[in-house]
Formats: structure tokens, C-alpha cells, sequence
């Protein structure tokens, strides 16, 4: 029980001080800290649009992951029109090969033995 006496005296206390506080306060500074306490009422009573009630982890995670299904999606199409065809590979390796060049240097004389008839 000491407790809450403790507390009320204390809360009339506070209250004597601040009548007394606003006895002697300057009436243009009273009026000034009124019109603020109107405005702190009025910003409270202002409807909060339905997107800005949502937490801001909610709001940042969903933009996080637009972003990721973007980025996912476009270097999947990216992947897809960049495949190399296979015959551009077997190309790639013919030109690269040195000892496949000498033979396509030389491919008359191999068509010319492979028609001609040498059984002496």
C-alpha cells in the first residue's frame, strides 16, 4: 500500500507543478504548445492507406522476392538463347584441331585415292 501512496502523491505532486507551470507560463507559448497538441490529435485521427499498414519486413521481403524471380526468370532466357547447337561445337573443334586441318588440306588427294582403283 506504500507503493500506491507513493504513486498518488507523487501524481498529485506532478499535477500542482504543472498548473502551476501553466499559470506562469506566456500565453503565446500556451497557445503555441495548444495548436501543437491539435495537430499531434488531428496526425493521429489521419487514415493510414491499406499498403502502408503492412510491416515493413513484409514489404521489403516481397520486394526481395520480385527481385529474385526477375533476375531467376531473365537468366533463364538469357541461358536459353545463348545455347550453342551442336553442329556449331563439331565445327568449333574441327577449326581448333591442327591435325584435322592437314587432312582437309589434302582432301583431293584422299577423294582421288578413295576413287581410283589401285589393285595392280
Amino acid at each position: 500500500m506504500t507503493s500506491e501512496k507513493n504513486e498518488k502523491l507523487f501524481v498529485d505532486s506532478l499535477k500542482k507543478m504543472m498548473d502551476e507551470t501553466e499559470v506562469q507560463t506566456d500565453p503565446h507559448v500556451r497557445m503555441r504548445l495548444r495548436a501543437a497538441r491539435f495537430r499531434a490529435l488531428e496526425a493521429v485521427e489521419v487514415v493510414v492507406p491499406w499498403y502502408a499498414r503492412f510491416p515493413r519486413w513484409a514489404t521489403a521481403g516481397s520486394l526481395v522476392t520480385a527481385v529474385a524471380l526477375v533476375l531467376t526468370l531473365s537468366l533463364w532466357n538469357y541461358q536459353e538463347q545463348n545455347n550453342i547447337s551442336s553442329g556449331q561445337v563439331e565445327d568449333l573443334e574441327l577449326l581448333t584441331n591442327q591435325e584435322q586441318l592437314e587432312l582437309y588440306k589434302d582432301l583431293d588427294f584422299y577423294r582421288w585415292l578413295e576413287s581410283s582403283d589401285h589393285t595392280g
